[in-house]
């Protein structure tokens, strides 16, 4: 495997976005509520978000096996965006719906990230392996963006990218938060290893995972407190607002 120098990773990171946020969610939900679920996200709450200025797109996973079963995430235009007041009243004004959808989540996980990087011109795949690790943990970015790196060579993968937890002034206070049974968890980084088939995902996902879990500082490595996770999920589809349209 090639080794690249500190010139070329350097140059790989100037294409990053440089405020660019992403708002990331793992869950599951009751069985009762499956088709009720799907009419929420469809008809009410997608639309509902992409509406909320500085919001561009949405996309939604599912995961054959394994837990969480479901993944989602926003694309925004910073991590601000998610203390603005046009979200914060969106949250703090949940519709009937949403409040009988979000009391059957489970295993909710919730967090405001910055993209930290992403690979340049990565392209869509059918799946992907999204793995994290969650709070509290520390992370050595410097490890974080060699791992994103080092996975972009893998003849299967299609783009890598690299998510950091930020501060979230409204975690856990809001109307919507206190819907949710168990409250919200939260992640401190995630790689997201766009794939072109499950099976290249299945082939990659514990060395993913294990990448990941090197990324966490050395004395923190080896507590039992420290949870990786990952998972392969395929995509379920793509909602743009109209400002990115």
């Amino acid at each position: 495997m090639k080794t690249e120098t500190a010139s070329e990773i350097a140059s790989r990171t100037e294409s990053r976005p440089a405020s660019a946020g992403i708002l990331a969610i793992w869950n599951d939900r009751e069985d009762a509520i499956a088709e009720l679920y799907e009419r929420w996200y469809l008809s009410e709450h997608l639309p509902e978000r992409l509406g909320v200025p500085g919001f561009f797109a949405a996309r939604r996973y599912e995961t054959a096996t394994g837990v969480p079963r479901f993944f989602t995430w926003y694309d925004v235009e910073s991590p601000a965006v998610l203390s603005s007041a046009d979200y914060l009243a969106r949250l703090a004004a949940p519709s009937a719906l949403t409040r009988e959808v979000m009391a059957n989540f489970r295993n909710m996980m919730r967090t405001v990230c910055s993209l930290e990087y992403r690979s340049p011109g990565a392209t869509l795949g059918g799946c992907v392996v999204a793995a994290y690790v969650e709070q509290p943990a520390r992370i050595d970015d410097r490890r974080l963006l060699d791992a994103a790196i080092a996975y972009e060579r893998d003849a299967g993968v299609l783009g890598v990218q690299a998510w950091r937890a930020v501060h979230d002034p409204a975690h856990a206070v809001t109307s919507e938060a206190k819907l949710r049974p168990g409250g919200d968890r939260r992640i401190e980084a995630a790689l997201i290893v766009e794939l072109l088939r499950e099976e290249d995902g299945e082939r990659l996902k514990e060395r993913v995972c294990d990448a990941l879990r090197a990324c966490v500082s050395r004395e923190e490595s080896a507590s039992p407190d420290i949870s990786v996770r990952g998972n392969v999920y395929r995509l379920l589809g793509i909602w743009q607002s109209d400002a990115s349209a």
